[in-house]
């Protein structure tokens, strides 16, 4: 019940999970297209078997970035906190 209150709440981010879940789903499509392209006989496959997962790393590694800074900084805040409550005590 927690979790849900957190998340409702704004407290716990939900957009990190749906990224990763889109990266996944970037990296099959991907493979899949590097895949459609060999069944084609097109000359491109290996280029995109490459650089298809490295591109769609790239993009998401960029969208995660901004989640990932506000989780350390909430536990930097949340340790701040805690520790002048020590000082204090």
């Amino acid at each position: 019940m927690r979790v849900i209150w957190n998340i409702l709440t704004f407290k716990r981010m939900v957009s990190p999970i749906i990224i990763q879940m889109l990266f996944w789903a970037g990296i099959g499509g991907s493979l899949y297209g590097a895949y459609v392209l060999y069944s084609m006989e097109n000359w491109a496959w290996s280029f995109a078997l490459i650089f298809g997962p490295l591109f769609v790393r790239l993009i998401f590694e960029r969208a995660i970035i901004a989640f990932r800074s506000y989780d350390r900084l909430t536990e930097i805040a949340h340790g701040v906190a805690t520790s002048n409550q020590q000082v204090t005590s």
